[in-house]
């Protein structure tokens, strides 16, 4: 679909109210499909040219925790008394994380509590909730599950948390000084995809590398935008192969350029498949081979985590944890419809914990400079929110939110996954329940209240 341009703007741009009627059929829909769980947990809701760097509740604890016994717990049916070992704000300096005094027996008891109560509110029941928390802080690295999947280093799909590897990986080419921030995408992207882009009345040279990892590019959304028929047909033909041709046909033939570049935020896969494409040109190699190179996954020690069409999982992997929309089961979705920068990888939850945990610890970018840029916000996209479900504070790839009293930075999976980081304690949490549209913040944050505790 092309639109005719006079002068700056765009015929047939959004209004405001446009804007605004858009998201809401956009979250209509979504919630039709399957209506949004809250898996609230234990009551607790949240706060607001080289690449090189210079079923059943049964459930398998890991952790490294010092003289802490891994055997299963008794399951709560009333949920854990959490009161007695909740954090005091007082007791710590403002972004500092409190010294661990609970004795670690009951930490984990009450860690695995919180996984089995919010399990009970799943809408499959053959599904699973995993978890794992990585906290230097307060010297803990836990690992766990509730339900069928007993294993707590099974794999899942992360689906759009990859988009924080994307966006990192894109910052580390920064740094390399292939591409910069400000420069249009047009000279960055293959001719086919230029063409495709540009008759549907898209300015390339308008459109930034900043502009794609905020999603302020003003893109139509091929997986979620406004009449997009891409879910109904992914769900309806789960074997079929997807190629990021085929999802950026979507997004010109289905829809149109939304607004003009910068001036609003939206939440667009499309950006992501394209910044995809981007680290395809500028390294000459697969996406995933390249991200791996630039984060350096080897020598942080990342050996489960890959691209689950692309690449070859690890030879000691288990199977992959069972993926639900709603009370169905749709682990046989072919997830090339999710493997061009925008979602795609699959690991386990303490490898994605570490990730995160190096990301803000600053082992993942050569200058401090880049994280600053990835944690800027602006003004556009302040407290978003996608189906009806918090994201936060948008800034390059992940989100601010306040968890527990602490500024976190974090991103969501449409499989009912967050990962975040805490930067001031020391510690991140992934949380997934492997159910599309289900919020496992609330998981998540009585998760880290329980971490922080003393």
């Amino acid at each position: 679909m092309s639109d005719q341009r006079s002068g700056p703007t765009l015929v047939g741009m959004k209004t405001n109210e446009q804007r605004s009627r858009a998201e809401s059929r956009r979250r209509v829909a979504a919630v039709a499909l399957v209506g949004v769980v809250s898996l609230a947990a234990c009551g607790t809701d949240a706060d607001g040219s080289s690449l090189d760097r210079p079923g059943s509740t049964d459930m398998t604890t890991s952790t490294t925790e010092p003289a802490t016994s891994t055997s299963e717990p008794e399951t709560s049916t009333t949920g854990p008394d959490t009161t007695a070992i909740s954090p005091d704000p007082t007791d710590a300096a403002a972004g500092s994380a409190p010294a661990s005094s609970t004795p670690p027996g009951p930490r984990l008891a009450a860690l695995q509590t919180v996984l089995d109560d919010a399990r009970a509110q799943l809408p499959a029941a053959d599904a699973t909730i995993q978890a794992a928390v990585v906290s230097r802080g307060v010297g803990l690295e836990w690992a766990s599950t509730s339900g069928p999947d007993t294993e707590p280093d099974r794999p899942f799909r992360m689906a759009s948390v990859g988009k924080t590897f994307t966006a990192a990986t894109v910052l580390r080419l920064v740094e390399t000084g292939r591409i910069g921030l400000d420069d249009p995408i047009g000279a960055l992207l293959t001719p086919d995809t230029v063409a495709l882009l540009e008759d549907d009345g898209y300015d390339l040279a308008m459109i930034t590398v900043a502009q794609l990892l905020q999603h302020t590019a003003g893109l139509y959304d091929y997986a979620f935008g406004d009449g997009s028929p891409f879910l109904t047909d992914a769900l309806a033909d789960r074997r079929r192969v997807w190629t990021r041709r085929e999802q950026l046909e979507l997004a010109t033939s289905v829809g149109d350029p939304l607004w003009a570049p910068g001036d609003a935020f939206a939440y667009s896969d499309t950006g992501y498949v394209l910044l995809g494409e981007i680290i395809e040109v500028e390294t000459g190699r697969p996406y995933a081979d390249a991200m791996r190179d630039l984060l350096g996954f080897e020598r942080l020690g990342l050996d489960h985590l890959w691209l689950e069409h692309g690449q070859a999982a690890p030879d000691d992997l288990l199977p992959m944890s069972r993926s639900f929309f709603g009370a169905d089961e749709v682990s046989d979705l072919d997830f090339s419809l999710d493997a061009f920068g925008g979602g795609g990888l699959a690991g386990t939850t303490t490898d994605v914990a570490r990730f995160f945990g190096a990301l803000f610890d600053g082992e993942v970018f050569v200058d401090p400079n880049s994280l600053a840029t990835m944690t800027t916000v602006p003004p556009t996209n302040v407290g978003q929110e996608e189906f009806g479900i918090l994201l936060g504070d948008g800034g390059h790839g992940v989100y601010r939110m306040t968890v527990a009293g602490q500024e976190c930075w974090s991103h969501r999976g449409f499989l009912g996954t967050i990962a975040m980081a805490c930067p001031g304690t020391g510690t991140a949490v992934v949380v997934t329940t492997n159910t599309a549209l289900t919020d496992p913040l609330p998981i998540a944050t009585a998760l880290l209240e329980l971490t922080l505790a003393t």
